[in-house]
């Protein structure tokens, strides 16, 4: 009689899993399976109204397993937790929706991410070969430090292709420059170095004039007492004396006159002093040298890492 006989027909709804007439979903206290769905495309919207699950066996999904939950109202949606197949491993879930308009289209399918099912990596824009400043000693895979060592061309082939001497350029204590108009060959070396340049230094120059030396009074000052001496005069040697007195002194067969002569002088030096004239000159200065042992800049110390591929 369509369950017009049942007495308690709410029990009886709950136990079969379906739901009551005059409810939704959210009613009962559980949802029965409606089996593999067909995935529905474009714009082909849900038929049933409110909440129903299905499975998915490799029927149009984007995982092959998993059960589907679909919500059909004004709009639709879909919860889409798949199966990973392995006892115990995490499986990614995926949504998608459908708005209120009969030609609409679904939207592309959306994974949810999750502490077990994180998001890809997103691909590194770095060229292959290109410096890459580092923040840390931790070298992430697939990287590794310049530091002047060789590689393997055939490993790494793109890496080959920017460093065909396989040799990674040795970055430590280097910055990165800009290839100047100049010419310079690219991965070229420039040792550190100062803009050529020029200085002047000079001491004041100072005009120190006339200067006076201190003053002494010397006084008068005397010679030594000398000059004594006689001659020698021609004629004979007559005798020792006449009427008692020596006439001539005797020197062998000379005469000789009497000694006389020693004299002496003085010399009058008084007070006085004297001029030393100095005037104006210059001095040499010497510049003593001071700074650190290489130019440099103000820098903050990054790793310099290159991908490997």
């Amino acid at each position: 009689q369509n369950g017009a006989d049942i007495p308690n027909k709410p029990l009886f709804v709950q136990n079969i899993g379906a739901l009551p007439a005059n409810g939704t979903a959210v009613a009962a206290n559980r949802l029965a399976s409606r089996g593999a769905l067909p995935a529905l495309t474009g714009t082909t919207r849900g038929s049933d109204s409110g909440l129903i699950m299905g499975e998915v066996y490799d029927n149009g999904y984007p995982t092959p397993y998993g059960n589907v939950l679909r919500l059909t109202g004004t709009g639709d949606g879909e919860i889409l937790i798949g199966w990973s197949g392995v006892s115990g491993a995490p499986a990614p879930a995926y949504i998608r929706s459908h708005r209120d308009n009969a030609d609409a289209e679904w939207s592309e399918w959306a994974m949810l991410y999750t502490s077990l099912n994180p998001p890809p990596v997103p691909p590194d824009l770095n060229p292959v070969g290109s410096a890459i400043a580092w923040p840390s000693d931790n070298i992430p895979a697939g990287y590794a430090l310049m530091q002047g060592q060789s590689f393997d061309k055939s490993a790494y082939p793109l890496l080959a292709i920017a460093y065909p001497s396989a040799i990674i350029p040795d970055m430590r204590e280097w910055t990165i420059k800009g290839k100047p108009a100049s010419g310079r060959a690219v991965l070229s070396r420039e040792l550190d170095g100062n803009k050529s340049h020029s200085h002047t230094a000079r001491a004041q120059d100072t005009d120190l004039g006339t200067k006076s030396t201190s003053s002494f009074d010397y006084g008068t000052k005397s010679s030594n007492t000398t000059g004594g001496h006689n001659h020698s005069a021609g004629g004979t040697y007559g005798g020792d004396s006449i009427g008692g007195r020596i006439r001539v002194q005797r020197d062998g067969n000379d005469q000789l006159t009497s000694w006389n002569g020693d004299h002496a002088h003085t010399t009058w030096i008084g007070p006085h002093d004297h001029t030393v004239y100095i005037g104006p000159h210059g001095h040499v200065v010497i510049v003593d040298a001071e700074g650190n042992v290489e130019t440099t800049v103000k820098n903050i110390a990054f790793n310099y890492i290159v991908r490997l591929a």
